[in-house]
């Protein structure tokens, strides 16, 4: 048995709101009040909010009122009623995505509420029916001749909500700043919803309806028409390709509208938070695609928790979208998103309002809950730049550093190198976007010495770039094998350890100590890999020490620096953990060279300049004594103030006081090795002594000669076909499917 019923039946009891609304149960309340506020914020008035007396709520505003008779008003506020055709208009006001008058009425019917609608001197006691109808049950005369009074109760069927009136209250907030006053734009429609607007407008004369649209007013209204040979069609009687015809003069006839057209709130609407805008054009549909112009403002303020309030043309989103802290990461879930947007330090949290207005907003439920996700990169430049003033207040001042615009645009240009996450991007990508930004808004050049160190430094306090690969700055060297391999980050993702090769690794601050050290062969004495880079230790260092410390053969590790501030802070980075990772999985051994040892050498002391800020110094060496702490402030002693045989000779003596002595695999290990190596000589000269016997290199000769090739201009012939076909190819592919084709 098959049951069928209309849309508008959805709209009867509490479930049915809910999937229509888009909002359980709880929240049914505040989206109704919203839904009226927003209707009468969309006709410019201001609106006024209130809780009687009776529990009922009062939503009304100072407009020109509703126009009709009773009857007429009534059906306004009907469930039954299909969506008019100015729904269709695309325009960056709230009702593009309310659910309208319906979900009033039908919260109204559905708990068995009460509503009363005051206008033009007349007020109209009206009652949503099961029938889809509402009917007028009385008609009184009252005070109103200016604007609307909407009172509206409801029944026990929905909770009760003491911040019934929450939503409201932030769109009436969000009446501020500019607002856009134009008129719907070709632009912003694709090919099948401009047909759709045609059909929904019936009877209406085709040039009436174009004539209501951005650029193509008044005769040139008609002249458009005129073009597409529709005369006095009626929109209703227009098929798809007549539309897409329409559409593409009309568009011939009119500028797309700029996203600063739009308007904006602004930033005085909180005078308590940070403030960012940016905007943007999004594509949507099929050819010729809607080009869908939108801003996106972010207000944030420090606060006790992480909180986001997203709204869409200046009115709440009725989509659950929250905010999380993930680390430092604050990511959006919900409306489409499930994205980081943002970085802040762990333990401040901040408060985000987001709008976007827009002439259209995608949905992804029948609720109308919004679809976020095509606007997603320039929200994240939005919010990025305002919590990172919030957490920085004060940074646009006339003092503003390149430190300062490089920091409040890193986010924006991380998503956009980056293709949104999707793709790896190395640092000087970052450095060639970020440097027309820090010219455009302070008027200086950023040289690469100064954005190395901003982000080294971005880097040390919050944790590594996600994505971000570094060119290869420095080594690690195999014993045995006579192999160097660069030092990169994407080297180190392909890393493959040399099976039971070494046991040893020897992390080394200083280049160029491989050289000294494979001549004397010491790698291949104590079986240690010696790994080194420029400085301090790079991510690819710390990756690679990370690979091998999973791996099932065993490994130790050992760090050799400097006797500085600074090279003890590589050890020390090298084991603990830090933001962006946790500690080392294997311990860290930490060959020195430590200042009391230098000294105890009688190594050459380099006196260093105390600087301003105290310069960061390893625990281990303040619980030594904090005088060995003091004397880093202005000494130091480099590995290089040994000789080439001290040095040997100083690694030696560490190696033998911490190391576990030459690599001897395990029993299975030997017991394998051995049956292999056995296994292949013999197989070899078995090989060679079968294909004597057969007469191999005689049988290949015959065989070679009896094949029949081309010549080498037709080859070259033939490569050029291929290359018209497939222009990727190389020359030996032709080469080799001839080959083959000649050895079937």
């Amino acid at each position: 048995m098959e049951f069928e019923r209309p849309d508008w039946t959805s709209f009867r009891t509490v479930e049915g709101l809910e999937q229509k609304a888009g909002v359980s149960r709880d929240d049914l309340r505040r989206l109704v009040l919203k839904e009226l506020a927003d209707n009468a914020l969309d006709a410019g008035a201001v609106v006024r909010l209130r809780t009687l007396e009776n529990g009922h709520y009062l939503v009304e505003d100072n407009g020109s009122g509703i126009p009709g008779t009773p009857e007429q008003i009534a059906r306004l506020f009907s469930i039954a009623r299909p969506m008019v055709s100015t729904k269709l208009l695309r325009l960056p006001t709230r009702g593009a995505l309310g659910n309208g008058l319906r979900v009033v009425a039908g919260a109204v019917l559905a708990s068995d509420g009460f509503l009363s609608v005051s206008t033009r001197n007349r007020r109209i006691e009206l009652e949503p029916r099961q029938d889809g109808s509402t009917a007028v049950t009385a008609v009184t005369a009252a005070d109103c001749a200016v604007g609307t009074r909407i009172e509206i109760g409801f029944g026990p069927a929905l909770p009760e909500d003491a911040n019934a009136l929450q939503w409201a209250s932030v769109a009436r907030l969000m009446q501020h700043g500019e607002t856009y006053a134009g008129r719907s734009s070709p632009w912003w429609y694709d090919a099948p919803q401009f047909h759709e607007l045609l059909l929904a407008s019936g009877t209406t004369p085709v040039r009436e309806l174009i004539a209501s649209l951005d650029g193509c007013t008044g005769g040139r209204a008609g002249e458009i028409v005129a073009e597409t040979g529709l005369g006095r069609m009626a929109c209703g009687d227009v098929d798809r390709r007549q539309a897409t015809r329409l559409l593409e003069i009309a568009r011939a006839n009119a500028r797309t509208v700029k996203p600063k057209r739009l308007g904006a709130v602004g930033p005085d609407l909180f005078a308590d938070a940070a403030y960012a805008i940016s905007s943007g054009v999004v594509r949507f549909g099929e050819r010729p695609q809607a080009e869908i112009p939108f801003v996106v403002e972010a207000w944030s303020a420090p606060g006790s928790r992480t909180y986001l309030l997203a709204c869409v043309n200046r009115t709440p989103a009725t989509g659950d979208a929250h905010a999380s802290r993930d680390g430092r990461d604050i990511d959006i879930f919900g409306c489409g998103l499930g994205h980081t947007i943002a970085e802040a330090p762990k333990d401040k949290h901040f408060s985000i309002r987001l709008n976007i207005t827009t002439p259209y907003m995608p949905i992804t439920s029948d609720g109308k809950e919004p679809n976020l996700r095509p606007f997603l990169d320039v929200i994240r430049a939005a919010v990025a730049k305002a919590v990172r003033q919030a957490h920085r207040p004060g940074v646009r001042a006339e003092g503003t550093t390149q430190k300062d615009v490089v920091l409040d645009n890193l986010d924006a240009v991380i998503a956009s190198v980056s293709g949104d996450g999707r793709y790896r991007f190395n640092s000087r990508q970052l450095f060639y976007a970020l440097r027309p930004i820090v010219m455009r808004e302070i008027g200086k050049e950023l040289r690469i010495e100064n954005f190395t160190g901003i982000i080294d430094d971005y880097e040390n306090e919050n944790g590594e770039i996600r994505l971000m690969y570094r060119e290869p700055r420095g080594s690690i060297t195999h014993p045995h094998h006579h192999e160097t391999i660069t030092l990169g980050t994407l080297m180190v993702e392909e890393y493959e350890r040399p099976v039971w090769t070494f046991n040893k690794l020897l992390y080394i601050e200083k280049q160029g100590a491989q050289e000294a050290l494979s001549a004397e062969r010491w790698s291949e004495r104590h079986d240690c890999a010696v790994m080194s880079s420029k400085g301090f230790s790079t991510r690819a260092a710390r990756d690679l020490i990370d690979k091998l410390a999973t791996h099932d053969e065993p490994v130790e590790v050992f760090c050799a620096h400097d006797a500085d501030a600074y090279g003890t802070m590589i050890y020390q980075t090298l084991q603990e953990a830090t933001k962006a990772r946790g500690a080392r999985k294997i311990k860290i051994v930490n060959f020195g060279l430590d200042p009391w040892e230098a000294v105890a050498m009688g190594l050459d002391i380099e006196t260093v300049e105390q600087g301003k800020l105290r310069k960061a110094v390893a625990d281990y060496v303040r619980e030594h004594t904090d005088n060995w702490a003091n004397w880093l402030q202005t000494h130091r002693v480099e590995l290089n103030a040994m000789t080439t045989p001290q040095f040997i000779e100083w690694l030696d003596r560490k190696m033998a006081e911490h190391g576990s002595g030459k690599l001897i695999p395990p029993p299975d290990v030997l017991t394998k090795e051995l049956a292999d190596r056995i296994n292949e000589k013999v197989r070899a000269a078995i090989t060679e002594r079968i294909l004597h016997e057969a007469g191999f290199e005689d049988q290949v000769a015959a065989a070679i000669a009896a094949i029949k090739t081309p010549d080498a201009v037709t080859l070259a012939r033939g490569i050029e076909e291929m290359f018209d076909e497939k222009p990727d190819r190389e020359w030996r592919d032709h080469v080799e499917a001839v080959a083959e084709r000649s050895t079937e």
